[in-house]
């Protein structure tokens, strides 16, 4: 296991919180991707809550859709555990930001076989997902914020 530097990450219980209360926002909130559909279905973005089809009628959210293709996002969880342990001190910068990654990875790379293999109606067995990284992005901010902190 890899050594934290003890004053790398100091948080405070209340920054702590407020830390996780806005990740977890980011991850039932936020879109995670934009779902291409090879068939007649719509595209759209999802995020863990709601999915927003294109060309759809009126401004329509379809609530807990999204939890259909539970694999997109599971990781997204993992990151939100790293975020906690990164803020404690129990993990650096350098794993924080490689589970943010693989956050992202993740989708592209189910996607993949998406693309590959089709029935016979010409769609994709599962759906295809370009990741939007906003989890990421705010892991690279707080990392970014962090360091600037660190070395004024």
């Amino acid at each position: 296991m890899t050594t934290v530097n003890e004053s790398e990450t100091r948080f405070t219980t209340l920054s702590r919180l407020i830390l996780i209360a806005i990740a977890t926002l980011i991850v039932f909130l936020l879109p995670y991707g934009y779902h291409i559909d090879l068939g007649p279905g719509p595209s759209g973005f999802w995020a863990v809550l709601w999915e927003r089809p294109e060309f759809v009628s009126g401004p329509q959210l379809i609530w807990f859709e999204a939890f259909e293709y539970f694999i997109y996002f599971l990781y997204r969880f993992v990151v939100l555990s790293a975020l906690w342990k990164f803020s404690q001190g129990k993990m650096d910068s350098r794993r924080l930001l490689l589970h943010g990654i693989i956050s992202e990875i993740i989708p592209i790379v189910i996607s993949i076989p998406g693309v590959l293999f089709l029935n016979e109606q010409g769609e994709g067995y599962i759906p295809i997902m370009i990741p939007i990284p906003f989890l990421l992005l705010f892991c690279v901010i707080l990392l970014l914020f962090i360091r600037s902190r660190k070395n004024p």
